[in-house]
């Protein structure tokens, strides 16, 4: 059976601020009937086994960072 979970349930599972996670849910990190539902206009409830899978792939998916580079004394 499928675990679903409020912002709040989800931010203490995950050690993430609740505005963090809307955040997420806002730029679409977290995808809607992917990763929550919303069952209403203002609920929002989390599916916990796609999180989980999304938290994966992101602690092991390529970073899309640009590495800076530290001036040296050379270059000034």
């Amino acid at each position: 059976m499928e675990e679903y979970l409020t912002t709040e349930e989800l931010s203490c599972r995950i050690k993430m601020k609740p505005g963090t996670i809307r955040n997420l849910v806002w730029k679409k990190e977290l995808k809607i009937n992917t990763h929550y539902l919303k069952p209403t206009p203002r609920k929002v409830l989390f599916i916990w086994s796609a999180v989980q899978t999304w938290l994966q792939s992101a602690s092991e998916g390529p970073s899309d960072e640009v590495p800076i580079r530290k001036k040296s004394l050379i270059d000034i």
